[in-house]
């Protein structure tokens, strides 16, 4: 055999093998953080860095850290002009067996699970997520979560708003923790009922290039699932920007393990301070 068809042969048996969505996600997703990266909160307001799975001990989350731009989309959703919304996010693992993230598998304990951090901005001034006496406002925070959850992952996978679910109920909250440098973060906890990721896969689904096509089945699209969420919150007037940093999973051992391993790890700086 000549080398051109070894190596067209190899080159074929590599685009068939559970490898290649994996290898394919991590070089889409490379060029597309740059992409989001302008124009973004990220650009010129803040900047705002979180360890990938490739600094825990674990193969339990993707390699680094990505991020979307989302101010139009965010603005119409709620109806209030000038938001604007920069979404840093992690998702669980590839299966290098199965070709695709664990989002997808029902039976981990990583099924349905995000970390990351929602930057969020008002044209106004007034801070997002923060009453006038600076104590949170749960029901515009837990609205980033579900605008992110609704419409861009699972409206992407073909879930409907209609069948769409996302029920919480606030369990905890602590105020004047430290983080990444600053004071007086506001820390919640959260029990979720949201629809999961599982679903018959489809042929016209550009999310599939990073999270790769469901190989796990399900007997049934979306169903909902049960998970907790935690998250540190805190207002930056200074800047004009309001910086959650979340995990959404589905037990509390994994929130605990982000927050002891993931989360102190987080940086913040400001465009001009030397950063």
């Amino acid at each position: 055999m000549s080398g051109f068809l070894l190596a067209a042969l190899l080159l074929f048996l590599f685009l068939l093998s559970p490898l290649f969505p994996y290898v394919r996600s991590l070089a889409v997703m490379q060029v597309w953080n740059r992409i989001q990266e302008k124009g973004s909160l990220l650009s010129d307001t803040i900047r705002v860095q979180i360890p990938g799975g490739g600094t825990t001990k674990e193969t339990d989350w993707y390699p680094f850290v990505m991020n979307f731009r989302a101010d139009e989309g965010f603005s119409l959703w709620r109806r209030e002009e000038g938001l604007r919304l920069t979404i840093l996010y992690n998702f669980p693992a590839f299966s290098l067996k199965k070709g695709c993230s664990r989002l997808y598998d029902s039976g981990s304990p990583y099924y349905n699970s995000f970390y990351g951090a929602y930057l969020v901005q008002r044209k106004n001034g007034l801070p997002y997520g923060f009453r006038e006496d600076g104590s949170p406002d749960p029901e515009e925070i837990a609205a980033v979560a579900e605008y992110d959850y609704q419409v861009l992952v699972l409206g992407d996978f073909g879930c409907s708003s209609r069948e769409f679910v996302f029920d919480w109920r606030l369990t905890g909250q602590q105020e004047g923790k430290a983080l990444a440098g600053y004071e007086d973060w506001t820390v919640c906890s959260a029990d979720l009922t949201v629809s999961g990721a599982a679903h018959k896969k489809r042929s016209d689904c550009m999310s599939y290039l990073q999270y790769g096509e469901p190989e796990y089945g399900a007997q049934e699209d979306f169903a909902p699932v049960s998970m907790k969420g935690l998250l540190y919150g805190r207002w930056f007037p200074e800047r004009n920007v309001s910086v959650f940093f979340y995990v959404v999973a589905g037990n509390e051992e994994i929130c605990r393990q982000w927050e002891q391993e993931i989360l102190p790890q987080s940086r913040i700086a400001f465009p001009g301070d030397g950063d």
